[in-house]
């Protein structure tokens, strides 16, 4: 039995499913790490806006709003995301926040990236 022919076909397959893994595997990390940033981004916000703005247990709506800007703002952790919306809002002794941003990826490449959404809450409690 002969065989003509090379094995370059196999190889250049065998490296192009090699490339395809690690960009796959790449953008599903990029993606996680973008999703927790946000999170963390929102959850800070929320906290800190709410221990500004609360008064005898109640946080002030109106208030609240002003130092989740404030934060956006200032703080470093939001500064690669390019925020989307941002809404706050107060039930009762609980302040509510829910953020939707891009997020810039590490390697600059302005790729457009999905919006990604979170929510975060923090709640009054007076201690007697």
């Amino acid at each position: 039995m002969r065989e003509d022919g090379s094995i370059a076909l196999l190889i250049v397959t065998y490296l192009s499913l090699i490339l395809l893994s690690v960009i796959g595997f790449s953008s599903v990390g990029i993606a996680m790490l973008a999703g927790h940033r946000v999170q963390g981004v929102a959850d800070y916000a929320v906290l800190f806006g709410h221990d500004r703005a609360v008064r005898a247990g109640k946080p002030s709506p109106d208030r609240l709003q002003i130092e989740v800007d404030k934060f956006l703002a200032s703080a470093a952790s939001a500064e690669r995301l390019d925020i989307i919306s941002a809404e706050s809002w107060v039930e009762g002794d609980s302040s509510h926040f829910r953020v939707c941003a891009r997020y810039q990826d590490l390697f600059g490449l302005r790729i457009n990236s999905m919006v990604i959404c979170r929510e975060a809450a923090a709640k009054s409690f007076l201690v007697l």
